[in-house]
Order: C-alpha cells, then structure tokens, then sequence
C-alpha cells in the first residue's frame, strides 16, 4: 500500500511539474509589477505568478511548523522563570524570619 501512495506521489509530481513547464511556456508575456514607488524590473507573468505560489508555500511551511509559536513559548518560558527565581528567593527570605521579628 505505501508503494502505490508513493507511486501517485511522485506522478503527482511529475503532473505538477509538467503543468508548470506548460504554463511558464505560454505565459511568457513581460509585465513590470510596481508597489508604491518600488518598481521590479519587467519579467513574464509566469514567473510572477509561480513566484507568489512558492512564496505562500514557504510562509504556510514556516507558520505550520510553529516556529513564531515556539518563539512565543520560549520568551514565556524565559519570563516564567524569572518570576520563579524570584518567588523562590522570597520563599527563602520568608523561612529565615522568625516569628519574632513579624511582631
């Protein structure tokens, strides 16, 4: 069974990349993209196009895995435990008082 998954895998691929090499051909009309006053130099629509498909790719890739998540996590995790330490060293103070000095 993992051989035939592995078999549709790989001509999936092959389509996707047939496709591709399609589209490219017959979309190979310059166009000069422009946001506000930063301008790119003209390139075919296709390389546009399969450049915002690869891009969105690489940023659901990095969102998916989790690595803004687990910068979050760590910076919590940093905090959580100074505040530890920190109630740690009260804790001690707070055992070395003797009842007679709280009076």
């Amino acid at each position: 069974m993992r051989k035939l998954g592995n078999l549709f895998s790989g001509l999936f691929l092959v389509l996707v990349f047939v496709a591709s090499i399609t589209f490219s051909y017959f979309n190979a009309t310059p166009v000069a993209i422009s946001f506000g006053n930063l301008e790119f130099a003209p390139l075919p629509v296709s390389v546009w196009i399969i450049g915002g498909f690869v891009s969105g790719g690489i940023i659901g890739l990095l969102l998916g895995l989790g690595i803004f998540r687990q910068l979050r996590s760590r910076s919590e995790m940093r905090r959580l435990k100074k505040d530890l330490a920190a109630a740690r060293q009260e804790l001690k103070q707070l055992r070395s008082v003797s009842l007679r000095d709280l009076k």
